[in-house]
């Protein structure tokens, strides 16, 4: 009977230690989500800000009929990605308080962004990056339990823009049509590594993360820029100089995978 007992109260005491760990852990993955979503906004805020301004300078876009708070919005969201970025480190990330109301004064900022891209005809490159920045701030508003923004639809397709952010040269220039599919045939998308492809578009751009992870062993995928991806077969067609950057593939294409014949 005695040791009967001591068996129940060893096994009760670890069984708390393990209740207590997997709430460790919870929190530490909760806070690690978090900081992920901070540095996808913030690889967005760079750019973002600057390319909103160029495009209200220009047809079809008129800046006249969007609201001050929706001309600056852009602006203010740089600003206040910076300052999350500084609190992500702290132990309580996840119920901080000033973390929190940061997050809800951006997201009734960014609400009037919204609805300002909603009205206008901004460039097709432009409005799908701000489908993601939009994605990125509702994961995080979920994570708060905090009013998310509307997925509006834009009235159309606004004129000419970027093949992708940080692009270097003609392969930038290349817009990924629905599907993948480009203007004369070929698939148009990003080239980037397997693990990149899955965490957002703020990672397709970045050559140096690409290049480090296929040093690693990682595979070189196509993403379009519906998120579509497509295995590559034939790796040794792939340059390091594509790495990041909006391409063309021609070949042979057997469900998701693509055999190169060429890039451009």
């Amino acid at each position: 009977m005695r040791l009967s007992r001591l068996l129940i109260a060893v096994l009760t005491v670890c069984a708390a230690g393990l209740l207590a760990q997997e709430a460790v852990d919870r929190d530490y993955y909760a806070r690690e989500h978090v900081k992920f979503l901070v540095e996808q906004l913030d690889q967005w805020s760079r750019e973002f800000p600057q390319q909103f301004n160029a495009a209200l300078m220009k047809p079809p876009v008129d800046a006249s009929k969007l609201s001050e708070a929706a001309k600056s919005g852009p602006a203010a969201f740089g600003e206040s990605v910076k300052r999350m970025m500084a609190l992500t480190g702290a132990k309580d990330l996840t119920t901080n308080a000033e973390f929190r109301g940061l997050l809800e004064k951006t997201l009734a900022t960014m609400k009037e962004v919204n609805q300002g891209m909603a009205s206008q005809r901004f460039p097709m490159v432009l409005q799908s990056d701000w489908d993601q920045i939009r994605s990125t701030l509702n994961n995080l508003a979920r994570v708060y339990q905090v009013e998310t923004l509307a997925a509006l639809e834009p009235p159309g397709g606004g004129g000419g823009g970027r093949g992708g952010r940080g692009g270097r040269g003609p392969a930038a220039a290349v817009a990924a049509a629905p599907g993948g599919v480009a203007p004369g045939g070929g698939l148009s998308g990003y080239i980037v590594d397997l693990s990149c492809s899955k965490r957002g578009k703020g990672m397709w751009t970045n050559a140096e993360c690409v290049a480090r992870c296929v040093r690693d062993g990682d595979k070189l995928v196509l993403v379009t820029e519906e998120g579509k991806v497509f295995q590559i077969s034939n790796q040794d067609k792939i340059t390091p100089e594509s790495y990041g950057q909006v391409v063309t593939l021609t070949g042979k294409t057997e469900g998701d995978t693509v055999t190169v014949e060429s890039l451009k």
